[in-house]
């Protein structure tokens, strides 16, 4: 395990033009979300932030085979006329676009200074990545079920909202804990922890979770939350008796073949550090490709399960009914499930999302992945969105019938 801490007194803001750094105090940590810094601050998290390394190993890369690539490629816009792939790619921020067919790559695209060395931030993608983790620790024995309480394996919630809470519930975003989710908010609870944990390292991550109250019963109200990835984050780390980045790095880094180490931000300055689970994790494109692809393939790589049977659909089939297909937000189409997005087209089409454009779509009937990272303007947006899924179902409609 390797933790890579910045200097204590200067905080780096980076262009969006260029590589160039200007300094800050370390207290204007915040000038990174300025316009002209955000596209050079998202694929340059490690050194803004203290992060943990995910080392990669020292085993062999798991080549991606280059395919026969769409040198121009234009799909229909939700609402009407067409778009070049990179017109939009320069209208939206997007920084890396990653098509996979077949395991094959057919498109891998990059945009405003970033190539394929670059980290990339991958914002709540990392919430995915936590719930493949306790999929990886249900297949190594070290959790029975996720129909256990969390607190079984955590005892320090036994004293708090979180206790008798099962661990499915927790994964669903349903474990009933009051939770504000609202990032212009500074007093929400997303924010406090983002302030006092991720900027001032003030507070520890995991002791936020000891004071919350309870909203609901478990699986009664879906309610979007960090929370309930960092206490899946404390889970993974008390049965493994690891770090969180430790076990990413035994658990999928090592045996996806990743081609370069990636990072996680973490709370504070020392090795006692813990990772910052629902956020702050950064990868290359082609790994995050990877990721997909081990979803994709039900869980298999290389001839290998590394996910238990039946996992990947469990994960991201919504199963409860307050996480069912519409049910999320009014006007909105999509389900949840384990910490993914699920999409209400093809057969169990389901996706990571993070905040300013970051997904892993998977699309396991058509044998596709695309990976987008982006700095969208907004934290949010829809048409955006909508955009992206546009793409997403006209490459598998062009590629299927090939």
């Amino acid at each position: 395990m390797r933790l890579m801490i910045m200097p204590m007194l200067l905080v780096l803001a980076l262009s969006a033009q260029a590589d160039d750094a200007v300094l800050y105090p370390v207290g204007d940590k915040w000038t990174m979300w300025w316009p002209q810094n955000m596209i050079g601050s998202y694929r340059h998290w490690d050194e803004i932030f203290p992060v943990r390394a995910i080392e990669r190993g020292d085993g062999p890369v798991s080549e991606l085979i280059q395919g026969e690539v769409f040198l121009h490629y234009d799909f229909d816009l939700p609402g009407g006329g067409k778009a070049t792939v990179g017109d939009w790619m320069e209208e939206n921020r997007v920084t890396g676009l990653l098509v996979l067919y077949n395991g094959v790559i057919r498109m891998e695209r990059y945009g405003h200074g970033a190539d394929e060395t670059s980290a990339f931030i991958s914002q709540s993608v990392a919430k995915s990545i936590v719930s493949t983790l306790v999929g990886r620790a249900i297949h190594g024995g070290l959790i029975d079920s996720v129909k256990d309480p969390i607190d079984h394996y955590v005892p320090a919630l036994a004293d708090s909202a979180y206790a008798g809470v099962p661990i499915e519930a927790v994964l669903q975003m349903s474990s009933g804990v009051d939770y504000d989710e609202d990032y212009d908010n500074e007093w929400s609870d997303v924010s406090q922890m983002w302030i006092l944990a991720g900027e001032q390292h003030s507070k520890l991550i995991n002791s936020f979770l000891l004071e919350y109250d309870r909203e609901a019963r478990p699986y009664e109200v879906y309610n979007y939350k960090g929370a309930d990835t960092i206490a899946l984050g404390w889970l993974v780390a008390e049965v493994s008796g690891m770090t969180l980045s430790d076990y990413a790095s035994m658990a999928l880094w090592q045996p996806l073949g990743m081609e370069a180490n990636a990072s996680w931000m973490v709370d504070g300055l020392g090795e006692g550090a813990t990772e910052i689970s629902f956020t702050g994790l950064s990868a290359r494109l082609r790994d995050y490709g990877r990721f997909g692809l081990l979803m994709a393939q039900d869980g298999i790589w290389e001839g290998e399960r590394l996910l238990p049977e039946g996992w990947v659909r469990q994960a991201t089939v919504p199963s409860k009914p307050q996480v069912m297909a519409g049910r999320l937000y009014s006007g909105y189409p999509l389900g949840y499930q384990y910490q993914w997005w699920t999409l209400p087209w093809g057969d169990g089409v389901f996706t990571a999302q993070g905040v300013n454009g970051q997904f892993v779509y998977v699309d396991p009937q058509s044998d596709l992945v695309v990976v987008q990272t982006a700095v969208w303007h907004d934290w949010w947006d829809d048409d955006a969105e909508e955009e992206f899924y546009a793409l997403c179902r006209s490459l598998a409609a062009v590629l299927t019938h090939q």
